[in-house]
């Protein structure tokens, strides 16, 4: 795995922590419908995002990157739901179930494009959470 890779993993879980850490001083604010795309939406990128990333530069241990990205996901899904109460959390659970199954599929398959399009996703699905939140 090159430096790069590491590096846009880093990245991905910077931006996830600043984004929980902004929406956590917020949680008063967050109404069950906004917790419910919080929390489907970043278990979803980052299952996908992981899941693509750690495909591509692992195509050989698919089983391996397969359960890691799921349990990412499955973790920051209840993460992020836990914000409003057990619905969001359950429906963060299955989002991330989903798409870090799916994320490996991707991986396997990608190039270079891929992962900087998945990277862009990231950075912007994170920044449109913070930025929907009204005070």
């Amino acid at each position: 795995m090159s430096l790069l890779f590491i590096l846009i993993l880093v990245s991905y879980f910077i931006v996830c922590f600043i984004s929980y850490a902004f929406l956590y001083r917020l949680k008063y604010l967050i109404s069950y419908h906004l917790g419910m795309n919080l929390a489907m939406l970043s278990s979803g990128m980052m299952g996908i995002a992981i899941g693509t990333v750690l495909g591509h530069a692992f195509p050989t241990h698919y089983t391996v990157v397969t359960i890691i990205s799921t349990l990412v996901a499955i973790l920051i899904g209840a993460i992020f739901g836990a914000l409003v109460d057990y619905q969001t959390l359950l429906s963060g659970i299955s989002g991330g179930l989903m798409a870090g199954i799916m994320g490996p599929m991707i991986g396997v398959v990608a190039d270079f494009g891929l992962i900087t399009f998945c990277t862009i996703l990231v950075y912007l699905t994170f920044g449109l959470l913070c930025f929907s939140v009204r005070s």
